[in-house]
């Protein structure tokens, strides 16, 4: 244990230096000479700064402070086209905790959010010097870039790592390259949680260990993410609980592709394997129940040599649902058991598969150990525990877009786009000073414009501001770009009995609407204020948005708390297109009818990808009622309340659940009632057992797993499937979704 506390202690004392000299610099000196500092962003190569892009000279040193000056002024880094030539870990510490500061500032809001140039098609680039210090032994290894969070001294001491709380850390647009002669080598590592992501990067992971190390999940996932070569792709032996990834391609893995061991399920949707080797490309690894579980979906995977080639082998359950293998010998194996055997010959598609591997005993650690959970299948209400389940067929080949419909599109709206304009500037001057009324210059420019780009402020507003079918509003990050409603006399947001959303879209089911980088809040003074009204379907996207409503403490010095009794968010009309990490985790002032996301009468696609509804005192966290086509690609909860709630609707698909949440005795965390066609995989808690929690925590009290259920299924007001209180279901489906 020597050496790696002797490496922790130098990476502490190396990090301290750096937190000195960033904290060093003169804010207002820094401000003058940074050309985007009036928009939130901190150029890496502007003074004092002076990272190199011509990659002639080390960046290390300057990128590392303008990380952290950007950090702690709550700022974005902003990386301009160029090589940026790197020879030690760059180092994205989440603020909340900084040892070097010695201070607990309580906020989720102190990330490290790492932008690249949008001017042109090429990304900026972080290059590992080749052979640099420390990346030479595989058994040692070393990150280029990690993001991290310490414990806060509540569940963790500050000494510890907690990645629970390592929340809106983000990466967008940059791409990595490990460089030569550094085997030892890890691109990127970020286990994160909440508002957490890396999106749009390439990773030239060739002669390095690994590509991505470490899942997001619980209102985090990564997105859009190539990695060619490394000893391994995308290593999740440690991760948040319900990790997601979408739009993935992984090239010529030494190894393997993709290595889980994750917090409850992972899903994947949107990957494309590549591989000279003869697998296994995935390996599923379990040591408790509530860890490992796969859902795999609309993904490819190609072997280039023929031979005895593995997709996947699983310690636990897996479910693969449009998947299209080429060259496999075996699907599914377990150890030395085939579980799935495929056709060498051809493509093959894998439409639907389950393989229900029965998961260990709660350990010895646990109030119950030795307690065992079931992992049946469940085909249109037939209950089954065998260890196999597929229906398959042969095809041509997989779809042109089975990767790339599950991302936005390339040319994505940004404040760097041609005609897109500055609501801050002529002629609109919005303030984003938290106290004037910005309704007026924030609709006009929307009326005016089609990609419009909200600097870093609070953006106050009076009504709601209503997009047009192709709209874009583009924050900085988001958190530091905010939409905030006015209370008081003339402001629409005052009455709840008819509650006005921040931003409502328009309804159309052909509309390119984008909502990203930005948050919307709702406040004390505006009672009848909620977020969002989604309307539109089409190519829209909601992408990185926070959504937020007041703290239930904040309200206890008010004579009267009010009570939303409404949805924060709601999804009408032709709404639909996709989400990527949606999360809403308030706990307090909830009516019987409030929800944190509201889906209803909906027929265009929906899709949400990590959806973290939690915490919810009413009903349900999350309901889809009367509404068709709806997937959602992770879902993560906490609380005893039921998470999601299907009501009169068909084409619902749920895909990995994860969290410690557990119901109410009686009830599930999961209820369809009168639904025609649904879809639910891999449905696995971390138990929150009794003697957890306690009534007014925020994740309530833990409960006996043998007094309620995962799901509940109601037909005509009567139990239409009779779920076990111990079953963990790896599928569920009735009819065609």
């Amino acid at each position: 244990m020597a050496c790696p506390i002797l490496r922790l202690s130098v990476f502490l004392l190396l990090l301290g230096v750096l937190v000195r000299a960033a904290a060093a610099e003169d804010p207002d000196q820094v401000f003058a000479s940074q050309a985007f500092s009036s928009l939130g962003m901190i150029d890496v190569t502007s003074p004092p700064f002076g990272a190199d892009p011509t990659g002639e000279s080390d960046s290390t040193e300057a990128i590392q402070r303008a990380i952290l000056f950007a950090r702690d002024a709550q700022m974005v880094t902003y990386f301009p086209k160029g090589t940026y030539v790197v020879s030690d870990t760059l180092r994205c510490l989440h603020g909340r905790w900084d040892p070097d500061i010695g201070k607990l500032r309580n906020t989720r809001d102190l990330p490290c959010i790492l932008v690249g140039d949008r001017s042109t098609t090429e990304r900026p680039l972080i290059r590992l010097a080749d052979h640099s210090p420390g990346y030479d032994d595989p058994a040692r290894p070393k990150h280029v870039v990690r993001f991290w969070a310490f414990g806060s001294g509540r569940e963790q001491p500050t000494t510890e790592l907690q990645p629970n709380i390592n929340m809106n850390q983000m990466m967008i647009g940059i791409d990595v390259s490990v460089g030569r002669g550094n085997p030892g080598a890890v691109a990127i590592r970020h286990r994160a949680a909440q508002g957490s992501s890396i999106q749009d990067c390439t990773i030239d992971a060739r002669g390095g260990l690994i590509g991505l190390e470490g899942g997001a999940g619980s209102g985090g996932s990564h997105f859009g993410i190539t990695v060619i070569g490394g000893k391994v792709g995308i290593d999740y032996s440690e991760t948040q609980p319900a990790p997601t990834l979408a739009g993935i391609t992984l090239i010529d893995q030494e190894q393997t592709a993709i290595v889980n061991a994750s917090r409850q399920a992972l899903t994947v949707v949107g990957c494309r394997i590549e591989t000279n080797g003869h697998g296994p490309v995935i390996v599923t690894r379990q040591k408790t129940p509530h860890h490992g579980e796969l859902s795999m979906v609309d993904s490819m995977i190609d072997f280039k040599k023929p031979g005895e080639n593995v997709v996947i082998d699983a310690q636990a359950a897996v479910t693969m649902h449009d998947v299209y293998v080429r060259g496999a010998s075996a699907v599914v194996q377990s150890g030395q058991q085939t579980l799935f055997k495929a056709d060498q010959e051809g493509w093959m598609h894998v439409r639907e598969l389950a393989a229900a591997l029965p998961a260990p005993p709660l350990g010895s650690w646990t109030p119950m150990p030795g307690f065992r959970y079931e992992t049946p299948i469940f085909v249109n209400g037939n209950r089954s525990l065998s260890a196999i389940h597929a229906l398959v067929d042969s095809v041509n080949g997989p779809p042109e877009n089975l990767v790339t419909r599950h991302l936005w599109r390339s040319s994505f709206p940004s404040w760097q786009s041609p005609g897109a304009v500055n609501v801050a500037e002529p002629p609109y001057e919005a303030q984003g000073d938290g106290q004037h009324d910005d309704t007026e210059a924030i609709q006009r420019a929307v009326d005016e414009n089609g990609i419009v780009f909200l600097p870093k402020g609070v953006y106050k507003i009076s009504r709601p501001i209503r997009l047009r079918s192709d709209s874009a509003l583009i924050g900085v990050g988001r958190c530091y770009t905010w939409i905030e409603p006015l209370g008081g006399k003339g402001s629409a947001f005052v009455n709840p009995a008819d509650p006005m959303p921040l931003i409502q879209t328009a309804d159309d089911s052909q509309a390119n609407t984008t909502l990203a980088f930005l948050g919307l809040q709702t406040t004390l003074d505006a009672p009848g204020a909620y977020c969002l009204n989604w309307r539109c379907g089409g190519a829209s996207v909601y992408r990185s948005v926070n959504v937020d409503m007041p703290a239930a403490w904040k309200a206890k010095r008010l004579k009267e708390s009010p009570q939303y009794d409404f949805p924060l968010v709601r999804i009408t009309g032709n709404g639909g297109g996709k989400f990527y990490n949606f999360h809403q985790e308030s706990w307090g002032l909830h009516g019987r009818e409030y929800r944190h996301v509201l889906v209803e009468g909906t027929r265009q696609p929906l899709r949400f990808y990590q959806c973290n509804p939690e915490h919810a005192r009413s009903d349900a966290n999350m309901e889809i009622r009367g509404a068709s086509d709806v997937s959602v690609f992770g879902v993560k909860g906490e609380y005893q309340n039921p998470i999601i709630r299907m009501v009169d609707s068909d084409k619902i698909r749920i895909f990995g659940y994860g969290g410690n949440a557990s119901a109410w005795p009686g009830r599930a965390l999961f209820e369809i009632e009168d639904c025609s066609s649904y879809l639910l995989t891999n449905l696995v808690d971390s138990p929150r057992l009794q003697g957890a929690g306690s009534a007014d925590h925020f994740a309530g009290e833990g409960s006996d797993p043998r007094t309620w259920s995962m799901v509940q299924v109601i037909a005509g007001e009567k139990p239409d499937l009779e779920l076990r209180p111990a079953d963990r279901p790896v599928l569920i489906r009735r009819g065609d979704p």
